[in-house]
């Protein structure tokens, strides 16, 4: 029989949350992935082995123009004049980047003055969606290899059957709750711009409770339909006049959203005038004007960083619709994501020890109010949140007034509202293990984006 028995219980911190670091990008047919399915890219080559491809049985010139025909229905509309890639191809003429013209279910054709001869090796061709997705990829992984990101396949179909299939999944997805939701941003496809039902999908998650962001390609036409609306969800961009086929400058924006990674030696810096790279610039010559509506009206673009002495492309000006710069939203994000995560850590922590339990009276409280100041402290250390951590114990009327009056003002701030004041409210939450007395006020972080500096000239008058 043993003289000591030693009880062991067992406390863990919370694994941090994996979701303000995922995000997808939107394929429309464009991979071999089944619909609705999601595939992690690790490296700029992942992309290659789910490539939707389309083998060519037949390819033939004449008067100028190239005839191809496909082993399998393309899945494109007749009489459209679509972008594809053409490659593999002996002699090597026929490859490259093309303008398709859709003349049957398996057949276009293209434009091309010189007869490079009779094809003797037939190669694939890549449609207008797999362009697309690989452009994404492209760009995406320009900007470095810090950051995975997924694809998301939502199977063939017009804008207003993407949308549909993302709704649903959306919808899927954030009923798991934060914990385990999937993805925190979407890029999207150039064509869902005006694409009506994608503005109600979007529409339907500015709630701040959900944590969805959606990153937008827009044009100089069209760009006014988003701005009305003001969305705090979505960040949305105009591309150069002049982009390459190889480029979806959008890509580079959602990177830099996505690398983020929170830490007290690793803080998050802000979104605007961040460097981007493999992309082109909007060319200020000319557009002064256009370049300065659109920073009025939020729309961001790929600009240059001239003005300090850098030669860098760079993020202007890294705003949400409604204004805010994309940190504010993530600020507000990663607190809600790390209050939930800190706070039930310490619940279950709490039933799972037996020598400091978590129980529901003023200590217990006093001990989440510390678990969430301690969220807090980190996200002022991280660059996310202004000021400093301050804690009161006040009944919710009077902080409500504190804070009405401004007595928070750039300040992180949890209020507990005490055991006997909340249980003489609120009867039967004793009985229930409810508490619902705990109240944050914290303002997130921005940089700047203009200085005025007033310079005064003199000649020693006076």
């Amino acid at each position: 029989m043993a003289i000591v028995n030693i009880n062991i219980s067992i406390l863990n911190p919370p694994k941090p949350s994996q979701l303000l670091k995922s995000g997808a990008m939107i394929s429309q047919g464009g991979t071999t992935l089944t619909p609705g399915k999601y595939q992690l890219l690790t490296g700029s080559s992942d992309l290659s082995d789910y490539l939707k491809t389309v083998a060519t049985t037949s390819i033939a010139w004449a008067t100028g123009v190239v005839t191809v025909t496909l082993a399998s229905p393309h899945g494109l509309t007749i009489g459209d004049d679509v972008l594809v890639a053409i490659s593999g191809v002996a002699p090597s003429a026929y490859n490259g980047s093309v303008m398709a013209t859709i003349t049957s279910t398996t057949e276009f054709t293209y434009s091309l003055t010189t007869n490079p001869g009779a094809v003797t090796t037939q190669g694939n061709v890549i449609p207008p969606a797999s362009l697309e997705i690989n452009q994404m990829n492209t760009v995406f992984w320009a900007q470095g290899t810090r950051r995975a990101v997924y694809v998301l396949e939502l199977g063939t179909g017009d804008s207003a059957d993407g949308v549909s299939a993302l709704s649903d999944f959306i919808a899927e997805d954030v009923s798991l709750g934060n914990t385990y939701q999937t993805f925190f941003s979407y890029l999207a496809p150039r064509e869902w711009d005006t694409e009506p039902t994608f503005k109600t999908l979007v529409n339907n998650y500015t709630s701040p409770e959900y944590l969805v962001k959606f990153f937008v390609t827009t044009t100089i036409n069209t760009y006014t339909a988003w701005v009305n609306a003001a969305y705090p969800n979505v960040y949305a961009g105009v591309e150069a006049p002049a982009v390459v086929g190889t480029e979806f400058s959008m890509a580079s924006h959602f990177q830099s959203s996505l690398v983020n990674d929170p830490g007290s030696s690793n803080m998050v810096p802000p979104m605007a005038y961040r460097f981007l790279y493999g992309v082109t610039e909007y060319p200020p010559a000319g557009n002064g004007t256009l370049l300065k509506t659109l920073k009025a009206n939020n729309i961001n673009y790929v600009g240059d960083s001239a003005e300090g002495g850098l030669s860098n492309k760079m993020i202007v000006a890294g705003h949400m619709l409604d204004g805010n710069p994309f940190n504010y939203w993530y600020s507000v994000a990663w607190c809600a994501i790390n209050l939930e995560l800190d706070l039930a850590n310490e619940v279950i922590n709490g039933s799972n020890t037996t020598i400091n339990p978590l129980y529901y009276d003023q200590d217990g409280i006093d001990r989440l109010q510390k678990r969430g100041l301690k969220t807090l402290r980190s996200g002022i250390s991280y660059g996310l949140i202004l000021g400093q951590v301050i804690s009161t114990k006040l009944d919710q009327t009077t902080f409500n007034e504190n804070f009405n009056e401004g007595d928070y003002s750039g300040s992180a701030v949890i209020n507990a509202v005490p055991f006997s004041s909340y249980t003489s409210l609120n009867e039967s939450a004793y009985a229930d293990g409810e508490y619902g007395g705990l109240s944050a006020v914290m303002t997130p972080k921005r940089g700047f984006e203009s200085i005025t500096f007033n310079l005064n000239v003199t000649n020693f008058v006076g």
